[in-house]
């Protein structure tokens, strides 16, 4: 049965990331980018998805009321109704985050000498999604995959392009700095739009 054989196939490579992914990068091909694209998508929204479900089941017999234990939850300062709403926009909050980030890496891996070909970068960032299957352990569970997402993105650039543990870490460094300046920079943008619409309702 060829969906039994592609669930099958969808194990076995999220088995190979997450616990070979040295021999998994290693043999790694450089072209091709609808399957990776397919396999992130699938496994960062799953991962999403259960903590946001573990918040749930939290947040609903306590009312939303939680006291010391919100400092536990991933988003703690949204409410059920907010977080059914960002359950149903998941899929497409994942591949807007999957494309800026892949454009993030890509640049990060060329500024360390990577090469500029595109594909190689999104395979290795796609595939390192499978670190967010263990977003589904309750409450720590977000914190835990994405310390494993940037182990697998290391472990990845350095066997697919043959580069050197420094500058493997040069371009996870670079990395992390360029998402860390786009979401201050995401941040000024809005608040300067808040100021403007308040400025013009104060006008009004």
């Amino acid at each position: 049965d060829h969906e039994l054989s592609s669930l099958a196939g969808f194990f076995r490579t999220l088995y190979a990331v997450l616990f070979r992914p040295g021999v998994f990068f290693t043999n790694l091909g450089r072209e091709g980018w609808a399957g990776p694209t397919a396999f992130a998508l699938i496994v960062s929204s799953v991962g999403l998805l259960g903590a946001i479900f573990w918040q749930i089941l939290v947040l609903a017999p306590a009312g939303g009321n939680l006291g010391d234990l919100g400092a536990l939850l991933p988003f703690p300062d949204l409410g059920p109704g907010l977080l059914l709403a960002l359950m149903a926009a998941m899929p497409v909050l994942v591949l807007v985050n999957l494309g800026v980030g892949g454009i993030c890496w890509w640049g990060s891996v060329a500024l360390v000498g990577g090469g500029r070909d595109f594909t190689p970068a999104w395979r290795i960032i796609c595939y390192a999604q499978a670190g967010m299957a263990l977003g589904v352990i309750p409450f720590f569970g977000l914190l835990v995959a994405g310390i494993w997402v940037l182990a697998l993105m290391y472990c990845g650039v350095k066997q697919v392009y043959g580069i050197s543990a420094g500058r493997s870490l040069g371009a996870l460094t670079l990395f992390l700095g360029l998402q860390v300046l786009l979401a201050l920079t995401l941040l000024l943008v809005l608040a300067g739009v808040l100021a403007g619409l308040g400025f013009l309702l104060l006008l009004g």
